[in-house]
């Protein structure tokens, strides 16, 4: 029996947020079984607690975000992964502002505390979402895959040699698990200079700056440091895309394709996969591995 996980203590962060550029406070708390993960905003009186779950996205432009009016939180996809990379099932987040902080740009700041407060089993089954048929969201050469898959694994591939060919095209191929996560979980978000430029223009942007984005023009990395990984760009898509499919609220088994993929495909694809789960997953509670029909496939780590 494999059990559902929770925060053993609070565990508190702050930060400003990528796009307000405001300073935000978020403290965790651990939550009850089968309460999922729970966001709920503490500067308005007329917020109420909003569960992370596909239908409740309400917005998937540069960063995923859900609830609606004053509940209104973005940017949760970092946290989100780091959640579904420590195996947490149940959590209850408290936040005082719209925007999760954006930290370093990547998940890791949010694994090293969630480590440090601790995780513990709890007295319930872990939910597992298998796949038993493939499903796929296609709007040209943009694409998310699912395949029936003996465990779960991704391949996750990018091109953005329009942008800049600094990022150029980069492709990754790897198994899911605690160890694995562990070395995308530090990559960061990233973005053309003509871009913050831009994005700054609208409004955006104001909490962003070399400390926590890869920033790049059409010849180099701006940030001093230089990379995390030689592949780090698309570590950071992976990531991504794992605390975006974290809102199906269960461990997902399958293989998983990602090609130029972002948040509105992956919104788009957890939504539709929800509405028509009965027929692409099969749902079991303790240990997806006893439904004994899932066919072994081995896939290479690329990690």
């Amino acid at each position: 029996m494999i059990h559902q996980a929770t925060l053993a203590r609070p565990v508190k962060f702050a930060g400003v947020g990528l796009h307000s550029g405001c300073m935000v406070h978020v403290e965790i708390f651990p939550a009850a079984p089968n309460t999922g993960i729970i966001f709920h905003r503490t500067d308005s009186a007329l917020a109420y607690p909003v569960l992370a779950n596909p239908f409740n996205i309400t917005e998937t432009s540069l960063s995923t975000a859900i609830g609606s009016g004053a509940s209104r939180v973005s940017t949760i996809e970092h946290l989100m992964a780091a959640f579904a990379g420590l195996g947490v099932d149940n959590a209850y987040v408290r936040i005082d502002n719209g925007e999760v902080p954006i930290l370093d740009g990547s998940a890791a700041p949010f694994v090293d505390q969630i480590l440090i407060a601790g995780i513990v089993d709890q007295a319930a089954p872990k939910k597992f979402l298998v796949c038993k048929k493939s499903f796929e969201i296609a709007h040209g050469d943009h694409l998310i895959r699912m395949e029936p898959f003996d465990g779960l694994s991704f391949h996750c591939s990018i091109d953005f040699t329009e942008l800049s060919p600094v990022i150029g095209k980069q492709s990754i191929l790897t198994m899911f698990d605690d160890k694995t996560f562990s070395k995308f979980s530090e990559a960061r978000t990233f973005c053309h200079i003509k871009d913050v430029n831009f994005m700054r223009e609208k409004g955006l942007a104001r909490g962003g700056s070399l400390d926590n984005a890869v920033v790049v023009d059409d010849h180099k990395v701006l940030n001093g440091e230089g990379l995390r990984f030689e592949d780090e760009f698309v570590r950071h898509k992976l990531l991504d895309c794992i605390g975006d499919l974290a809102l199906l609220g269960g461990v997902l088994k399958g293989k998983i394709t990602l090609r130029k993929s972002g948040h509105a495909l992956h919104g788009e694809f957890t939504k539709n996969i929800m509405l028509h789960q009965q027929d692409y997953l099969e749902v079991h509670w303790g240990d997806y591995k006893s439904l004994g029909h899932i066919e072994k496939v081995s896939a290479s780590a690329g990690l």
